[in-house]
């Protein structure tokens, strides 16, 4: 496992709007090397949607490791909510990564600086 994938790589794949670099290493997660937050299963999956769409998510996130929210995660989240005031769920993916020293994989780079 070496990539973390924020939850908008995963909604602009399956919406067809991911460029080739993204792609790229997408497909390098799905082969084995990639994960996610729990809170990334959440948000793409925690709205009404229809059910091909919903297929099509399911199957992206299994080929993917889920990584759930732990005592650890939660408090590098609270430390980098105190530094940076950045989003609760943006928070605990990227604490998610540094956890695991995992390469995050983001589209939206503003949210985390």
């Amino acid at each position: 496992m070496e990539l973390l994938f924020d939850t908008n790589i995963i909604i602009y794949h399956l919406n067809g709007r991911l460029n080739e670099p993204g792609t790229d290493l997408l497909r390098q997660g799905l082969s084995g090397q990639g994960a996610y937050s729990v809170i990334s299963r959440i948000e793409v999956l925690g709205f009404e949607q229809s059910e091909v769409a919903d297929t099509k998510a399911k199957r992206v996130l299994s080929r993917l490791i889920e990584l759930s929210l732990t005592s650890e995660i939660a408090e590098r989240t609270i430390i980098l909510r105190e530094r940076f005031r950045i989003k609760v769920p943006d928070a605990i993916i990227a604490a998610t990564a540094l956890e695991y020293s995992l390469q995050f994989v983001t589209r939206n780079q503003d949210d985390f600086l």
